[in-house]
């Protein structure tokens, strides 16, 4: 099998474009995540498909020839797609094991009047998931971003008459649909969260490393991805910034905590010196080992919307770590 070597250069280059490009998208995050919140239903999905979206809209811009006149849009669009993709291939997998052909209903298009104009800022996320995806986007696009016909039909790559057609057909099942129940997701056993910050609150890093599986991943949304036990036990690794101040390199003032929000064990990351909560994890585990961590220390609206919930004081850190990066 055929290989090749990685110019280390190349690298550093993509690390430093990388974070440049996060600095010039911090001003339209906070739409993006409200965004993808009302689309996904779901605080854990909404952050998963803001990350995916920067990555996909990161990519895409080495094969854009053009200047992106509207940002906001063009990130808008990439969220848009990608959830509408997700929910097709949720969709086909289903029809695929149950054995029954998906079936569309199609209505024709037409043009709501603007006395009909729904007022859905308030109304719940679960209600929302009962619209097909294009009509999901269509109306929160109009009716919770102010987006006119025109605009929308932009972000969705689309014309004016297929919006004014998923907004009809949208706020009518807004109107007459029941609440769908919420779709549970796999949690991890509340035991492994347990001896995890037990070991994290003993300093115990040998001990907190033999929970982890020799293929797990460690994904720090906008900063690092680690993969394998190698990577986990270098010294300059997510493990070592826990137990040391990354500006000074003095002990560590985090301090774990588990909880459980909306029906999920989880992991609360709190600052001893103030008290307030400044990060979320969460695990995935398989055989009693750590398959999967999740580090929501630079998603701020999610960390701020789980803190929130659970009554903690929150201070976050931002989208970015206030300290240059640099790729080792």
């Amino acid at each position: 099998m055929a290989n090749i070597e990685l110019d280390d250069t190349l690298r550093r280059s993509m690390v430093r474009a990388w974070h440049d490009y996060l600095t010039a998208v911090d001003p339209i995050r906070p739409d993006l995540h409200r965004f993808s919140r009302r689309l996904t239903g779901n605080i854990w999905d909404a952050e998963d498909l803001v990350q995916e979206t920067l990555l996909r809209a990161f990519g895409h811009l080495s094969q854009v020839l053009h200047r992106i006149e509207n940002p906001r849009a063009y990130v808008l669009r990439v969220a848009a797609n990608l959830w509408i993709d997700i929910v097709r291939r949720r969709e086909a997998d289903t029809a695929a094991l149950s054995g029954e052909a998906s079936r569309a209903v199609h209505e024709p298009p037409t043009s709501p009047p603007a006395s009909q104009r729904v007022e859905i800022r308030e109304a719940g996320a679960r209600l929302m998931q009962s619209l097909a995806p294009q009509e999901r986007a269509a109306v929160l696009l109009a009716d919770v971003f102010d987006m006119s016909i025109e605009e929308t039909a932009s972000v969705l790559a689309t014309t004016s008459g297929a919006v004014k057609a998923a907004l009809h057909r949208g706020r009518e099942r807004l109107r007459n649909a029941d609440a769908p129940p919420a779709r549970r997701r796999a949690t991890p056993p509340p035991a492994v969260l347990d001896r995890f910050v037990e070991r994290y609150s003993a300093r115990d890093l040998p001990g907190l490393l033999a929970l982890m599986s020799d293929n797990a991943r460690i994904e720090m949304h906008g900063l690092e991805t680690e993969s394998g036990r190698a990577a986990f036990e270098r010294e300059r690794g997510w493990f070592h910034h826990n137990f040391y101040n990354p500006f000074d390199g003095s002990p560590s003032t985090l301090r774990w905590q588990t909880a459980v929000f909306e029906g999920e064990p989880i992991i609360l990351v709190f600052d001893s010196v103030d008290g307030a909560l400044v990060s979320v994890m969460r695990l995935e585990e398989r055989a009693g080992l750590v398959e999967r961590i999740r580090v929501y220390a630079l998603c701020p609206d999610t960390v701020r919307e789980v803190g929130e919930s659970l009554g903690c004081t929150v201070r976050t850190l931002g989208y970015r770590f206030p300290f240059e990066v640099s790729a080792t």
